[in-house]
């Protein structure tokens, strides 16, 4: 069953010199920027409560000498979603899914869409709006990026470390790529108003394979020493400026998501300047601090939430916040086994809350019960102990999910026969 229309597959664009010759993008065919962009968006305000509250859901492309066929459900992804998995979380309370999805266009040459992944894609879109919730497609990989790179820790133990590709912070022909990739999502979802927004790009980092001005490997993870160090060719700032007006110029109101380098830490926000066409919103992802959210399970000792002085979140979201721009809390999380969870969450979550900062908290699990125990740390549906939900974060969410008031509903879905 067709859930898109497959006019323009490839998009209209050349691949060389859409990224590099970004400024005259503005001028190419397709519809104008919408006037109604420069006020806030009805799913994104800037004074309130926030309208979306919900949950991460992070695939990856399944690979047959890595996964076998069945681990995760069988599917070209892994983890697959059922609409019952879709169901639960609207049922918790939540009313917006992000769905970092993973190589919609292939990661090596030719770069084209990949249509057992589209179809999956589409499936999910339905699924997710049936069952009440807004959608956020985040691409997770791609032309030029593997799904791998988000195991960089783990490389040649479950999987060979030649599976990890990131070229693309040094190859403009892959650049160019992926901006074709983001239009080419961008005209299968404009006009669903089950869609929150597209993320051009889940967790920017090209501090790993990016190069400085010398031509040296990158490396710069405080904001200032990045601003002044990072090369053109690898600068996310101008990568993510020319993409964001290719988008724009192919749907003239489909929020635009933006993620700032160093894996969308919160603090490297200043480095992406101004948004670069109307309609923005920052996309951050904070797991700060790092040592509690991601505690080992088996480590030494007792890790406790503790935040104060000047770099609590509320005080990082305060120090990046630009008038007239929305900013969302695309990820957080943390490790389920952590005794005072509670007092985590409810820290991000209020801090949000006063803020109008919609949020995502990572990870919606499946019903697999053999994968959700494979990839644990960060299910929000147990506890310290396996299959438990007591100490869970869940209760937490349900409770914040439980202001949600608005959700999709009133629209056909795209291609349906």
């Amino acid at each position: 069953m067709k859930r898109f229309r497959a006019e323009n597959p490839r998009g209209n664009w050349t691949r060389r010199g859409v990224i590099v010759a970004g400024a005259g993008l503005a001028a190419c065919s397709g519809p104008p920027a919408a006037a109604q962009l420069t006020r806030p968006h009805p799913l994104w305000p800037l004074e309130g409560p926030p309208v979306l509250r919900g949950a991460v859901i992070a695939q990856r492309r399944r690979r047959l000498e890595v996964d076998g066929d069945t681990f995760g459900g069988g599917g070209a992804v892994l983890p697959g979603y059922r609409s019952s998995d879709f169901e639960a979380l609207a049922k918790a309370g939540a009313n917006l899914v992000v769905m970092s999805f993973p190589e919609l266009w292939t990661v090596k040459r030719p770069y084209r869409r990949d249509a057992a992944m589209l179809d999956i894609l589409g499936q999910q879109l339905d699924a997710a709006k049936a069952a009440g919730l807004y959608t956020i497609v985040a691409l997770r990989s791609g032309p030029g990026r593997s799904d791998f790179i988000f195991h960089r820790d783990a490389r040649d133990t479950w999987f060979p470390g030649s599976l990890i590709v990131e070229s693309i912070w040094t190859d403009v022909d892959e650049q160019a790529a992926w901006g074709e990739m983001c239009v080419d999502v961008a005209k299968l979802i404009t006009g669903r108003v089950d869609i929150a927004g597209l993320n051009l790009m889940v967790e920017p980092e090209p501090n790993v394979s990016g190069v400085n001005l010398k031509g040296q490997r990158l490396g710069a993870w405080e904001p200032d020493r990045y601003a002044e160090e990072v090369s053109r060719v690898s600068d996310w700032q101008r990568i993510s400026a020319d993409i964001a007006q290719m988008v724009r110029s192919a749907s003239a109101d489909l929020p635009i998501l933006i993620s700032p380098p160093a894996f969308g830490r919160t603090d490297f926000l200043p480095v992406m300047g101004k948004p670069p066409v109307p309609g923005v919103v920052w996309c951050v992802h904070d797991y700060e601090p790092r040592d509690y959210t991601h505690h080992p399970r088996d480590a030494a000792g007792i890790s406790v939430f503790s935040e104060s002085g000047p770099y609590t979140f509320a005080n990082r979201i305060d120090a990046v916040r630009q008038q007239g721009v929305s900013i969302f809390l695309g990820e957080f999380g943390a490790s389920r086994w952590l005794r005072d969870i509670d007092a985590y969450y409810r820290a991000r979550i209020a801090a949000c809350e006063s803020r109008s900062v919609g949020w995502a908290a990572f990870r919606w699990p499946t019903t697999n019960a053999n994968y959700e125990k494979s990839d644990d740390m960060f299910n929000v549906m147990w506890g310290a102990k396996e299959g438990i939900a007591d100490g869970a974060a869940i209760e937490n969410l349900k409770s914040a999910w439980a202001k949600n008031k608005v959700r999709p509903g009133g629209v056909g879905l795209r291609g349906r026969n």
